[in-house]
């Protein structure tokens, strides 16, 4: 795991969207996040980012529980900034937030890459 640090900070005013779910895949994948879309800005999101993840023979999983036998999954939840954030865990534990005021989430859903194998 390589972190990387979210670029765009979630402004609903001045309609930024955040890029925090980008930072965590780009770290947990340790690649650059320079050539990786900011999946969520786009409306048809879903799509880009399974097909990015289907480029790279990936898959998505997501679950109410704690996945077993993943080292580095990400964590979605509410933000102490009460907007939804991702951030990274291992071993049940936070150890990558990439919004720079940190503080990582209240948990909601796990979510780990999974090789499509």
């Amino acid at each position: 795991m390589k972190p990387i640090m979210q670029k765009n900070r979630h402004n609903k005013e001045t309609g930024i969207i955040g890029d925090c779910l980008r930072a965590c895949i780009c770290s947990i994948l340790e690649i650059s996040d320079e050539s990786v879309p900011n999946f969520v800005e786009d409306i048809d999101y879903p799509t880009i980012l399974l097909q990015f993840l289907k480029d790279r023979n990936l898959i998505m999983r997501h679950s109410l529980e704690e996945p077993m036998g993943v080292e580095y999954y990400m964590v979605w939840g509410l933000s102490p900034r009460k907007i939804s954030h991702s951030v990274v865990y291992r071993k049940g534990k936070l150890i990558h937030d990439p919004h720079p005021d940190g503080g990582g989430v209240i948990p909601d859903r796990y979510v780990w890459l999974e090789d499509r194998d």
